[in-house]
Formats: structure tokens, C-alpha cells, sequence
């Protein structure tokens, strides 16, 4: 006979026992880490407050920066006092009024700032909200010294004292954001914007006022900026504010607790035996409730055992179950193995990018469940990307594409399979594919360059496109090849300016210095010179402009700012043009050429559109001034002054007694046709044919100054300076032969 003891019996005298047991387990150590979990959350919160106060502070401090860069560096006034661009006869009060003017505009949209002034190398003198003095009178002189001795050129200082002169018997504490400008060029001044302390203690009081942190925020020299109003217990985080180098320390503070839990301790008890007398009761409930059915079950299966087969077991039964459970492990394991590429993109996307530190254990591991057999010791990286994607989804139908990109993985397999070498690889976006390469053993940078170069050149011979491939360095640590392929990564990026269809090597890139950097940018400078002044000679500066940026190498974000700085120079330089010239320039220049640099995918590309666009607007402007009345006038003008820049003379009232007209008359005639005043124009004609003497000649400077029609060689020295940034000696140095 079968043992026939009711479910409810085995329910309740097999489950019961346990809960008791888990209860009174959970219990103690519920009440051995709660309170250590309290203690967790709140240091939490304390931290993402600290960096939220951090955050606001740099929101706060980066928003001063920004709007005194955007009030100054364009600003007409602030650069004609900065370099002393004024006319001889214009009234230098009312000049420096308008500049305090703009400090004081900056300094009413934020409560923090104290003071603003500026300090001119030139004359050393200083202008502020509140005075201008001669640096010797200044309260503020010796900080102004040491600064000047600084070679960074945008700092915040630790707490300092300020006046404005030395009599003032109240010093104020202020913090300063000390910025030497022009930043391009060689600086003309400081300007210094004084930020006032107890103003930030204030701030840090008050939005500390209602959390739980207390915070205390310090200087580099440790000196207290401010803090909140209740001290903490101790500080449990220091953040550094790496803009200023000032630290953030917080705590939680002396009047809070940890929550009620502690202090509820007791009540926890009784409610804790409370829920377990429920609990134990309701098992009893619910284990006869559902017995009752399986009793009634098994007592018929039981009784049909017995019938058929008596003393027999409930085999059957458990077998039955068994199959239904294999059953549906195996149509679990089916849907498992659909989802398993997706699992797997994923896991290698996180692997690339180094979302968490992935242990070389843990990636055999993983990849022998995505079906990879390897002990990989060595890895390295590699970023494919299709060239001219536009013209790729335009050849092909999308079911094409997917069938490319596959033929393309498998190429790139068998080819790298060749050498030894195991492969990983995976489509990241429509034109993007991650690779990486494994080795067991050392694994070789050649044959690494070679299979790229292979599959390179094999695209290029069975497909109509082509692809280029960036390579990162090798690394031996799986936690490091999130570095390597970031260096793959910003490989492609060169291909702006090398070129499409071709193999980049991290470790061969080269970057320009600074000194060429500059070179470029003065040459922009040229070009928009003698473009703005009618010169065809612009056409061969704008070819040597484009061979100096690819002698370089330069990233696709690089090249967009260096030709944005073009068409932002252009704009500046011809916005004084009549207005017929100006609508020219935007239509048919501007913003053609502003949509090729955000599209262009090589150099060579870019420069075609923009010189087309150049040259379209120039030949414009030429049509344009021959359908003036005056061409014929300005026409001789402009060939008499060429012809004769030499002579010291030369002047409108020579030019008007030359041509038979007014003075008057030939000034906004001039001004009206070439868009600058005749002074720019003479001098910057005078200073091009010097730079022609300068390269090629070894004559003195002071015999240049005379030849291109200047007395004094001081005042060709100013000239020349004004125009290139640096003195005549320094520009032979660098460009004579």
C-alpha cells in the first residue's frame, strides 16, 4: 500500500519550521543593517549634493567667463582702447566712459562680481567700474604685477585682498578671474574681475539651508571661501573644483539623525512578532485551502495505483512532470539563443567602450558562450568606416547594404584568420564597424597593418566604394582596450585631412605645433585683406593656405573650426561694405560654404566648394564696381597710389590736387569702392611690399621703411606690428630666406 499522509500535513510541517526560521534570520539582520543602510543613503545624498553645489558654482563661474569674453573680445570700443585704434582727434574720455560703461553692464547681471578693470600694457594704466588710474596709483598694483609675470592666460586666484587705492584703510575679499587678452595674439592688457567672497559664503549658505549637508568650501591655499551655517560632525567628502583648484568638503550636519529606525527599535520587536504569529496563520489558512484539492487528487491517484498496481510508487506521476518541465526548458533555450546576438552586440559595445572594467577572465568566458574558442592574451582595436555613406545608401537597396556589410565582416575574418590572428567584429551604426583583433599569444602590428591593408585594397578592387580604416595601439589587458579603440576612433578622424580609402595608424600621427598653427592663422588674415581689397593675388595665398593645413594633420572638428575662423573673418572684415555687397557675401558664399563644413568629408572636397563660392562672389563684386559711375576714378586712383606708395607725401589732399577733385570727395569715394578708409588701405599696401623685401632681400629695415614710403623707421615699426602681430626683425627671422 501507498503511504497516504495528507498535503496539508507535509505543507504545514515542512514550510512552517522554515518561516520561523527565515523570520527571526531576516530579523537580526534587518536590525544588524538597517541602520548601516540609513548611514549609506544619506552619505548618497550628501555626495549628490556636494555635486550639484559644485556643478552650480562652475555653472555660475563659467557664465562670468562666458558673457566677459562675449562683452569684450567683440566689443568695437573695448579693442579700439584695448590696442589704441582711436583717431587722433577723437575724444579718449568719452572712450574710456563707454568701456566702463560695458564693466558695468557685466558687473549688474551678476550680484557676485565686485569690481571689473582692465589693465593696458601700453600706457599701464588702469580702467575699471570705479576708476582710471595709472598703475603706480592703483590699490591693487602689486596683485596687477604678479600677474603680468603669469604665463597662464585665463586663471581664478585664491582668496585675496582688494582696494582700489592704497589709502583705503577697508580691504575687501575677493576671489579673481584673471583673463590676459587677445588670447590669439600678443596680450594687450589684463583683465581682472574680482568676485566678491562673502557673496559666494552667502550663496553656500543658502542653498545649503534646507539639506542635510553641510558644506565648506576652500581655496588651492586652503583659505575658507565659505560654508554653511551648521558645521558637520566630520567630513566624509572632498570634491576639487578643477576649474579653480578649490575643494568642496561636506559632511552631514551636527543636528541630523540617522533616521527613526533606531529609535523605534522596540517597536520594530513587537511588530516583527505581530507579522509572524499573521504569518504562521495564514500559512495554515492557505496550506489547507490549497490541500484540499491536491489531497482529494492524490488520494484518486493513490486509490488507482493501489488498483492497478498494488505497493507501487507515484513514479508516473513525477515522470509525467518531468517531461512537461524538459519541455519547456527547451523552448526557453530556443528563445535564448534568438536573443543571443543582440546580447552579444551589446556586451562588445560595452567592452569598446569601457562602460565597466571587464576582467580578462571574464571575457573568455563570455565570449566562449557567444561561440568564440580563444585564450586571447593580446588584443589591439580598429575602426572601419564607409566612405561617402550618401552615395553607398544611394547605389544600394537597403537588403543590399545588409548583404555588403555582411560580405565585408566575413572578408575581413577569413583575411585576419590568415595570419593566425582571431577577430571580433560588429556593425555599430550604418557606416561604422568595431573591430578587435586577439591573439593567444604576442600579437604582431604588422600583420595587423597588413590585414587592414589587404582589406583595403580589396574592397577597392571588387566594390564600387571604398573604406578607411583607423587602428589603434596594442594592448596586453582587457581593461585597456577601451583606450585602444578610442585611439582607433579618433584615428578615422584624421581622414578630413589625409584622405578617404586608406589605412591610419594611431601611433603615426604627427600633430602641428603651435607655431604653425599661428602661421595659418595670420595667412586667413591675408587672404581676406587682399580679397576684401580687390587683389586677384588672393587666389595663390588661398592655395598655399589649404597645403599648409594638410601639411598637417587635423581632426574633422579641428578643420571645421579653422574654416569657421575663415567665414567668421570675412564676415567681420566685410561687414562694412554697402549693403548690396554684404547681401552678396551671405547668399551666395556664407552659407553655401557654412553647410560644406558641417557635410564635407575631405579637404580637397571642401576647398573646391569654397573657392568656387569665393571666386563666384568676387567676380560679383567686380561686375558690381565696374557699374559704378566712379570705377574709372577710383580705377586711376587706386593704380596712381600702387604705382606711387613710396612717396612719403602721399595723401588725400595730394590725391584730390592730383585728380582735380576734393578731398573730401576722394575719401568716401575710396571708403564707398574698397570698403576701408585710405590710410588702412595705403598702409596695408606699404606693409605687403616690405614682407616681399623682408623675405627676399637682406637690405636693412630701416632702408625697407624708406623704400615703402615711410620717414621714420619707428613709425614703420608700429605700422608693421599693428598688421602682422609682431615686429619686422621677428618676421624675417621666421620667413626670410
Amino acid at each position: 500500500m501507498l503511504k497516504n499522509h495528507s498535503w496539508f500535513y507535509r505543507l504545514v510541517t515542512t514550510y512552517l519550521p522554515i518561516v520561523y526560521l527565515l523570520v527571526f534570520v531576516l530579523f537580526f539582520v534587518f536590525f544588524m543593517t538597517i541602520n548601516k543602510q540609513s548611514q549609506a543613503q544619506t552619505v548618497s545624498a550628501n555626495e549628490a549634493f556636494t555635486q550639484f553645489s559644485m556643478l552650480q558654482l562652475n555653472s555660475i563661474l563659467g557664465n562670468i567667463d562666458q558673457n566677459v569674453n562675449a562683452a569684450t573680445v567683440n566689443n568695437k570700443e573695448f579693442n579700439q582702447y584695448m590696442f589704441q585704434l582711436h583717431d587722433l582727434d577723437a575724444n579718449p574720455y568719452l572712450l574710456r566712459s563707454k568701456v566702463a560703461d560695458l564693466f558695468r553692464q557685466v558687473q549688474a547681471g551678476f550680484p557676485f562680481v565686485k569690481s571689473i578693470y582692465f589693465y593696458r600694457n601700453i600706457d599701464m594704466t588702469v580702467l575699471g567700474t570705479e576708476m582710471y588710474l595709472p598703475l603706480a596709483e592703483f590699490g591693487d598694483r602689486e596683485f596687477v604685477q604678479e600677474q603680468l609675470k603669469q604665463p597662464l592666460p585665463n586663471i581664478w586666484t585664491n582668496i585675496r585682498t582688494y582696494k582700489v587705492l592704497p589709502s583705503q584703510s577697508i580691504d575687501v575679499q575677493v576671489v579673481s578671474l584673471v583673463k590676459k587678452i587677445p588670447l590669439q595674439t600678443e596680450p594687450k592688457g589684463i583683465l581682472i574681475v574680482n568676485i566678491d567672497v562673502s557673496s559666494l559664503a552667502s550663496w553656500l549658505q543658502d542653498i545649503s539651508s534646507n539639506s542635510i549637508s553641510s558644506v565648506t568650501l576652500v581655496d588651492q591655499a586652503g583659505q575658507l571661501i565659505g560654508q554653511s551655517t551648521v558645521k558637520a560632525n566630520k567630513d566624509i567628502l572632498n570634491l576639487k573644483f578643477e576649474e579653480t583648484g578649490w575643494t568642496f568638503k561636506s559632511g552631514i550636519k551636527e543636528s541630523y539623525h540617522y533616521g527613526i529606525f533606531s529609535e523605534l527599535y522596540y517597536s520594530w520587536i513587537i511588530i516583527g512578532v505581530v507579522m509572524v504569529l499573521i504569518a504562521s496563520a495564514v500559512i495554515i489558512y492557505l496550506s489547507k485551502r490549497y490541500a484540499r484539492p491536491i489531497d482529494a487528487s492524490m488520494s484518486r491517484i493513490t486509490d488507482y495505483l493501489n488498483r492497478r498496481q498494488p505497493g507501487g510508487e507515484l513514479n508516473l506521476v513525477v515522470d509525467a512532470a518531468v517531461d512537461k518541465i524538459i519541455d519547456f526548458a527547451d523552448r526557453y533555450q530556443s528563445e535564448s539563443n534568438l536573443n543571443l546576438p543582440y546580447r552579444q552586440k551589446f556586451y562588445f559595445q560595452e567592452l569598446l567602450t569601457g562602460d565597466r572594467p571587464i576582467s580578462q577572465d571574464e571575457l573568455i568566458e563570455e565570449m566562449h558562450n557567444f561561440g568564440f574558442s580563444c585564450h586571447w592574451h593580446s588584443f589591439n582595436t580598429a575602426k572601419l568606416e564607409i566612405d561617402k555613406m550618401s552615395d553607398f545608401t544611394e547605389n544600394y537597396s537597403t537588403r543590399d547594404q545588409v548583404l555588403l556589410k555582411f560580405v565585408l565582416s566575413n572578408v575581413f575574418k577569413e583575411t585576419a584568420e590568415q595570419y593566425g590572428i582571431g577577430i571580433w567584429s560588429e556593425w555599430i551604426s550604418a557606416d561604422e564597424m568595431s573591430i578587435l583583433f586577439g591573439a593567444d599569444g604576442e600579437l604582431s602590428m604588422a600583420n595587423i597593418s597588413t590585414i587592414c591593408e589587404s582589406m583595403r585594397v580589396w574592397v577597392e578592387s571588387n566594390l564600387a566604394f571604398t573604406v578607411t580604416i583607423g587602428v589603434g595601439e596594442k594592448t596586453e589587458r582587457s581593461e585597456d582596450i577601451s583606450g585602444s579603440y578610442e585611439q582607433a576612433v579618433k584615428a578615422v578622424q584624421y581622414r578630413s585631412a589625409l584622405g578617404n580609402n586608406r589605412v591610419i595608424h594611431y601611433e603615426v600621427i604627427t600633430r602641428q605645433t603651435e607655431t604653425e598653427l599661428f602661421d595659418i592663422l595670420q595667412l586667413i588674415r591675408s587672404i581676406v585683406q587682399l580679397y576684401k581689397s580687390g587683389n586677384d593675388e588672393w587666389y595663390g595665398q588661398f592655395d598655399f593656405l589649404f597645403k599648409a593645413i594638410n601639411r598637417g594633420l587635423h581632426t574633422r572638428d579641428e578643420l571645421k573650426n579653422l574654416l569657421y575662423y575663415m567665414t567668421f573673418t570675412f564676415t567681420r572684415e566685410l561687414s562694412e561694405f554697402p549693403s548690396e555687397y554684404t547681401e552678396l557675401w551671405r547668399v551666395e558664399a556664407l552659407n553655401p560654404i557654412s553647410q560644406a563644413i558641417d557635410r564635407f568629408e575631405t579637404m580637397e572636397d571642401l576647398k573646391n566648394i569654397v573657392l568656387e563660392r569665393l571666386r563666384t562672389v568676387f567676380e560679383l563684386w567686380k561686375q558690381l564696381r565696374q557699374s559704378k559711375t566712379q570705377r574709372l576714378l577710383i580705377h586711376d586712383l587706386k593704380a596712381y597710389i600702387d604705382t606711387n606708395y613710396a612717396n612719403s607725401e602721399l595723401s588725400l589732399q595730394l590725391l584730390a590736387e592730383q585728380f582735380s577733385v576734393s578731398k573730401n570727395y576722394v575719401s568716401s569715394l575710396f571708403k564707398e569702392e574698397m570698403g576701408e578708409n585710405f590710410i588702412d588701405y595705403l598702409t596695408a599696401l606699404r606693409i605687403f611690399h616690405s614682407k616681399r623685401l623682408l623675405e627676399d632681400t637682406d637690405t636693412s629695415i630701416q632702408d625697407i621703411a624708406g623704400l615703402v614710403g615711410y620717414e621714420h623707421y619707428f613709425s614703420f615699426n608700429r605700422a608693421f606690428k599693428k598688421l602682422t602681430g609682431f615686429p619686422p626683425s621677428e618676421f624675417r627671422k621666421k620667413h626670410g630666406t
